[in-house]
């Protein structure tokens, strides 16, 4: 049963509509085949028929169901392909070499201006009175997009220009050229969060639509924080591979 708290952030027809679509664009439900009733789909994620039915009016919209009076729901004849990148290495997530770079902004701000979370407050050891930058660009690659953003000290980002970032190079790229700056270490963070309004409208997916975001922890020098990489990937269009050798490593068979 799908549960919907008080501080659960993503409706409960948004989030029965993304499971709807996920058996149809994974082939489960397929063109041409009818849908389950809806007393049927109440009964199977235990909502209510105004939940299942706002739910059915989101697929309709996107072009995956064809609803008719006393017909039924039908999915539509033509699904389109979902494209889905893989990837093999976190560290090579975003590959620009064969990419669309669409540079949106650089842009100084307070922090207390801003939106910025606590721990890259506490990355960067600043107060909420200090400047930070923020970078920000759209990359598409085999008309997949992601949504990338940047935040470094502004002394940092000031030799970063609109320009720069319409090239097919990483910021750590970027910076390495104009300034010889070097990085010592990285970690990263993986992992599912809802789509925010002016998210949806970069990646054209819905508001509260899943994503899968990573946000990576760049140090130049030991115990130097430099900057923080957040990248924003529709969920049905990212896939990551792990190469498991048994034959190596039996004991992580058992």
């Amino acid at each position: 049963m799908l549960k919907q708290s008080n501080k659960e952030s993503i409706p409960l027809y948004s989030r029965v509509a993304t499971i709807i679509q996920n058996k149809i664009t994974s082939g489960q439900y397929e063109a041409g085949e009818r849908l389950p009733t809806e007393e049927e789909l109440v009964r199977y994620f235990e909502v209510s028929k105004i939940t299942i039915r706002s739910a059915l009016s989101i697929l309709e919209a996107n072009g995956l169901i064809i609803r008719g009076r006393g017909k039924g729901t039908y999915v539509t004849d033509a699904i389109q392909e979902v494209k889905q990148n893989t990837y093999t290495s976190l560290i090579g997530l975003v590959p620009l070499s064969d990419s669309h770079i669409k540079p949106l902004e650089i842009k100084t701000i307070k922090i207390k201006e801003s939106r910025i979370p606590k721990d890259i407050c506490s990355f960067f050891r600043m107060s909420n009175t200090e400047n930070i930058s923020i970078i920000k660009r759209l990359v598409t690659r085999k008309n997949v997009s992601n949504y990338n953003e940047y935040y470094m000290l502004p002394d940092m980002a000031k030799h970063i220009t609109k320009k720069d970032l319409s090239e097919k190079k990483s910021i750590q790229t970027i910076l390495k050229a104009k300034i010889g700056l070097k990085y010592t270490k990285g970690v990263m963070y993986l992992q599912a969060i809802a789509a925010e309004p002016d998210m949806s409208q970069l990646l054209k997916c819905q508001t509260f639509e899943p994503l899968i975001y990573t946000q990576t922890y760049f140090w130049s020098e030991p115990k130097k924080p430099f900057g923080i990489a957040n990248r924003y990937f529709r969920a049905g269009q990212f896939k990551y591979r792990v190469d498991i050798d048994l034959l190596q490593n039996p004991q992580e068979g058992s």
